[in-house]
């Protein structure tokens, strides 16, 4: 009886190197479809909502309703800077039959809110990856 094995199959470190676009026409190159313009607000589909809401945690009591959630994105950055901390606030969906379920919580919330509003990221930088600091004298 004998038994074939397979070649493991070995990658050169040029099949992993960038191509050459340097040949490339770029002028004619077009931002995609889907990329957004700065300002722009997205509106969230949820698959079988009719409405949306904020409310706190967790009492549960629920702040503001919401056909949209275009509607809801100024409401929700308007509580947190009324003071109201995002730890405490639940962005749900609501569906045909009432039942509702989370879309977003605590800080994300406000992450969300201002990127679908339209802002920048306040929290962008904290998400950078930090400079490298060499010591003197190290090589």
């Amino acid at each position: 009886m004998t038994t074939k094995v397979a070649e493991r199959q070995v990658r050169s470190v040029a099949d992993d190197e960038r191509p050459d676009t340097s040949q490339l026409d770029w002028s004619k190159a077009v931002i995609g479809r889907r990329a957004r313009k700065p300002g722009e607000k997205t509106e969230i589909f949820i698959d079988g909502a009719v409405g949306y809401q904020l409310r706190l945690i967790p009492s549960n009591k629920v702040l503001a309703r919401f056909e949209s959630t275009l509607e809801a994105w100024p409401v929700i950055i308007a509580t947190i800077e009324g003071g109201r901390s995002p730890r405490t606030l639940a962005f749900d969906a609501v569906k045909v039959d009432g039942s509702t379920g989370l879309v977003s919580a605590g800080p994300r919330i406000e992450m969300w809110a201002r990127h679908c509003n339209g802002e920048p990221n306040r929290y962008a930088d904290l998400c950078a990856s930090p400079t490298r600091r060499i010591a003197e004298g190290a090589s």
